[in-house]
C-alpha cells in the first residue's frame, strides 16, 4: 500500500512539474505570448530608458550564470535545482487551478 502511495504521489508531482512547464511554455511562444511582449517592450524601453535595459540585460546575465553554475546533479550544495522544481511545482498548482476556475491555462 505505501509503494501505491509512493507512485501516486511521484505521479502527482511530474505532472504538476509537466503542467508548470508546459503552461510556461504555452504562453512564452504562443501568438502574443510573453516572449514577443516582453521582447517588444524591451526593444521600446531601448530607446525610452537604455539605463533599465542595461540593467535588465546584466540581471538576465546573472541569472543564467548562477544556474549553469549549479548544474543538476554536480553540486549537492547548491539549492538552485530544488528551487526551481518547487517553482514548477508551485506553477503548475497555478495552472491546474486556473483550469479549474476558469477552464482554460
Amino acid at each position: 500500500m505505501r509503494a501505491l502511495f509512493n507512485l501516486l504521489g511521484t505521479l502527482l508531482v511530474g505532472g504538476l512539474i509537466i503542467l508548470g512547464i508546459g503552461g510556461v511554455a504555452y504562453h512564452l511562444f504562443r501568438e502574443n505570448g510573453w516572449l514577443s511582449q516582453g521582447l517588444g517592450a524591451l526593444w521600446e524601453a531601448h530607446y525610452e530608458a537604455p539605463f533599465m535595459t542595461v540593467t535588465l540585460l546584466i540581471a538576465g546575465f546573472l541569472v543564467f550564470k548562477a544556474l549553469h553554475s549549479a548544474q543538476v546533479g554536480n553540486n549537492s550544495k547548491s539549492k538552485i535545482p530544488d528551487f526551481v522544481m518547487f517553482t514548477f511545482i508551485a506553477i503548475g498548482i497555478f495552472f491546474f487551478g486556473r483550469w479549474l476556475t476558469s477552464g482554460h491555462i
